[in-house]
């Protein structure tokens, strides 16, 4: 089927799905219809992680080999982006923590500096 959008012409082709006929039915404006269950419907599978026996394993292998590419190359850069991102934390948290002062919310300040320790005993 020939259509257009805006001018730029296109093809149109529809998926054929088969259906079936349902009981339910009616007229409407003075001609019947019936409601078209489909056939049959592919539902894709979830990529699962999965153990067994202390080994981890994926139902879908194209994960799997994704994640252990991006766990090397993560590797490489993971020391200059650990610290990079721990002071980008730091500065954050001595920002919240000035304007919880600034305002003067005790309960504020108390939980800030309780993160504040755990990220110290973090490293």
């Amino acid at each position: 089927m020939k259509l257009s959008y805006r001018g730029v012409a296109y093809e149109y082709e529809p998926c054929a799905i088969d259906t079936i006929e349902g009981e339910i039915g009616g007229k409407y404006r003075g001609g019947p219809w019936r409601f078209s269950y489909p056939r049959h419907i592919p539902v894709p599978q979830p990529a699962l992680d999965l153990k067994y026996r202390g080994v981890a394993y994926s139902t879908y292998p194209k994960a799997q080999e994704s994640a252990i590419a991006q766990l090397g190359n993560s590797r490489k850069v993971c020391p200059e982006l650990a610290e990079t991102h721990l002071a980008n934390i730091r500065r954050r948290l001595e920002h919240r923590l000035q304007v919880a002062k600034n305002s003067g919310d005790q309960r504020l300040i108390r939980m800030l500096e309780a993160e504040s320790k755990q990220l110290v005993r973090s490293r």
